[in-house]
């Protein structure tokens, strides 16, 4: 285990019954408050991490009341002092991982933004810069998702999009040129957002994210307004392979369910014979659906819904470690 993954909790928390599933945490007495606000996510989620059989935590104020002055400043925890902190519960809270303005806070107002589509909700405006990063042990590194910067990011895009092994998917081995006016073009739409996925700061894939009731996908499935839809390549060597697809699979759809709590499915459109994919997704909870064609190539829909993301398959990928 990464000794970064005990030390936060270690350093903040009494643990009691910790072989139990509901283990109980006193916040220890020399830890001062302002400690305590900057740790306290980090601590909590090594602490799931390290004891992969726990459950839930015990929130257990002392006669300090610790835990209540936390919560005095992180009103999230109010309801949970002297309360089970469930495992699926604590992972679903925005917290220090999401690094923007929360797509729940945007009020629903209907629109149709085109002729083609049907109504939906008025998105909010695109973030820029980091939106996502956690500290993943299952890879002992920071996974962190960025939107795309055309300055810092088209020469290895470029690369990663003439690779031959990203080429036969996504069939866009263009010239810069042409992939500037893509990008250009994903950048402006307001239903797509394109990010870098990194790996404690080294750039490896391309994603894009995107609202399903705008997309071409939206026909094929009774999608409902929040449904999100991700779009993938990993353009680098060296952070391919199972387990690197399951931290950072994982970590994307993190970001999506937390974003957007009313956010109930996710869901992708790969194309049929994408067997590699389709073995490796099973792992983070997706199911293939069913097949079904567009008109330039014969697609699988592929889904995770939230509850067995944080319940069924949240806890299980914990446990792996």
């Amino acid at each position: 285990m990464s000794e970064n993954t005990v030390k936060p909790y270690d350093s903040l928390f009494a643990i009691e019954q910790p072989a139990e599933k509901i283990a109980k945490v006193e916040i220890l007495d020399q830890i001062s408050l302002d400690y305590l606000i900057k740790l306290w996510v980090k601590g909590i989620d090594s602490l799931f991490q390290a004891f992969p059989t726990i459950d839930g935590i015990y929130l257990l104020n002392d006669e300090k009341q610790n835990w209540s002055n936390l919560a005095s400043q992180v009103p999230a925890l109010t309801p949970f002092i002297n309360q089970v902190l469930y495992r699926q519960q604590f992972y679903q809270l925005p917290l220090h991982w999401h690094k923007h303005n929360l797509s729940s806070h945007y009020p629903q107002r209907l629109i149709q933004s085109t002729k083609q589509v049907r109504l939906h909700p008025q998105r909010p405006p695109k973030p820029t810069g980091e939106v996502y990063s956690r500290f993943d042990s299952l890879v002992g590194k920071q996974i962190s998702f960025r939107t795309f910067d055309l300055e810092k990011d088209i020469n290895c895009f470029t690369g990663w999009m003439n690779d031959p092994r990203v080429a036969e998917f996504w069939e866009q081995a263009w010239s810069r040129e042409k992939l500037v006016e893509f990008i250009n073009e994903r950048q402006q739409d307001p239903h797509i957002i394109p990010l870098i996925g990194e790996f404690d700061g080294d750039p490896f894939g391309y994603f894009e994210v995107y609202w399903v009731s705008e997309d071409r996908l939206a026909p094929y499935y009774d999608n409902t307004h929040y449904d999100r839809g991700i779009h993938l390549l990993v353009g680098e060597q060296v952070f391919r392979g199972p387990l690197f697809f399951k931290s950072w699979m994982r970590a994307l759809t993190h970001y999506l369910f937390i974003d957007e709590q009313r956010t109930q499915r996710i869901v992708l459109e790969p194309r049929h014979d994408n067997q590699r994919l389709f073995r490796r997704i099973k792992d983070v909870g997706y199911r293939i659906l069913f097949e079904f064609d567009f008109p330039h190539k014969t697609s699988a829909l592929v889904m995770i819904e939230r509850q067995a993301f944080f319940h069924d398959q949240f806890v299980e990928l914990m446990e792996e470690q």
